[in-house]
């Protein structure tokens, strides 16, 4: 589990139970979680049931909340999946809505850039739906480099977004 990182304006913990409801209401929800492949809330079942339950347990995944130094509000979530070698570390991220357009996932994945380098990461990648404006923006200004493009089905839908699949070399921001 990651404890706790800071930022100037961010406190991003590991997910506990208590911060659940908050994660299924972001990812779930028909415009905050559009381009993620989690299912619309009324086909997300019993798989997201268990994991409210089992959160707080390591799964091979890193869940953590984004939450306000200022306010306590709940600003987003963001996961990191390490590899077996902890080389390459995928990535994703969602910010609430109503904190949009305010630097919150720069922030936010600008921290984890670093946390990922600090614990041996070479390479950070992230899928993006090609729709996803606000998104692809982030990742760019970030330095994230396009490497390859795809497909992906947004589970128990037959919606299919194009992907963009970047990446981000560690080793050269060193």
């Amino acid at each position: 589990m990651i404890n706790q990182i800071n930022t100037e304006r961010l406190t991003i913990r590991s997910t506990k139970k208590v911060d659940a409801d908050f994660c299924l209401d972001i990812w779930l929800d028909e415009e905050m979680g559009k381009y993620l492949s989690d299912p619309p809330r009324d086909k997300a079942g019993a798989i997201y049931s268990s994991w409210k339950e089992n959160v707080e347990i390591y799964d091979g995944c890193h869940y953590m909340v984004a939450i306000s130094k200022d306010t306590g509000a709940y600003i987003g979530t963001c996961s990191l999946v390490p590899s077996d070698d902890n080389k390459v570390w995928d990535l994703g991220y969602c910010i609430h809505k109503d904190f949009w357009k305010q630097g919150f996932a720069s922030e936010m994945i600008s921290s984890l850039i670093e946390f990922c380098t600090v614990n041996g990461g070479e390479k950070i990648t992230a899928s993006v739906a090609k729709e996803n404006i606000g998104s692809n923006a982030v990742l760019n200004k970030l330095g994230f480099r396009v490497e390859r493009e795809g497909v992906f089905n947004k589970s128990g839908t037959s919606i299919y977004y194009d992907e963009y699949v970047y990446g981000y070399d560690l080793m050269s921001s060193k």
